[in-house]
């Protein structure tokens, strides 16, 4: 069972985070693979005082607005998958919901990330949102083929965390 804003796929559980949420991110972002891709240089890696700060920030979105990010398992076995979901973020100088998305990397490539795309379009759709965005490095063809598989559309290159990115928006 799920409750408002979560979901389940034909491979995933997306749920909203809970007690163990720092300790699942501090697996996930601590990982080479995707700090890669999520604190390239020169932005330090994270560390478990970033991670519990965003455990802590992703439960409150979901108190402030019913939805949120999620902490992404398998439906078979509970692995810890990564995270997806909603996120209200700033992004090219204005307020905007991203769907941001993390796969630990020994369950990259199975088409989790473009799952949890679609799970969180659907959410955002219940939501009644009128767009999400999604925007990652230039050279990031994985997130890249995901965005445009879930229908997201390239709209140019940003600045965004002072590094240059790609911005992709998707209208519901």
């Amino acid at each position: 069972m799920v409750g408002v804003g979560e979901a389940i796929t034909a491979e995933l559980l997306c749920q909203r985070p809970g007690t163990t949420t720092a300790r699942d991110y501090e697996r996930l972002f601590t990982a080479p693979e995707v700090q890669r891709w999520l604190r390239p240089d020169p932005m330090p890696p994270f560390n478990r005082a970033d991670l519990e700060r965003m455990a802590r920030r992703d439960q409150a979105h979901w108190a402030r607005y019913g939805y949120g990010p999620w902490v992404v398992r398998e439906r078979e076995g509970g692995a810890l998958v990564g995270r997806g979901g909603l996120a209200w973020a700033t992004v090219a100088g204005r307020r905007a919901v991203e769907l941001p998305w993390a796969v630990v990397p020994e369950l990259q490539n199975r088409g989790y990330a473009t799952e949890m795309a679609a799970a969180a379009i659907g959410a955002a759709r219940e939501a009644g949102l009128d767009q999400v965005v999604s925007l990652t490095l230039p050279d990031n063809f994985a997130s890249r083929r995901v965005m445009e598989k879930s229908g997201l559309v390239l709209v140019g290159e940003i600045e965004h965390v002072g590094l240059p990115h790609v911005l992709y928006e998707l209208d519901l």
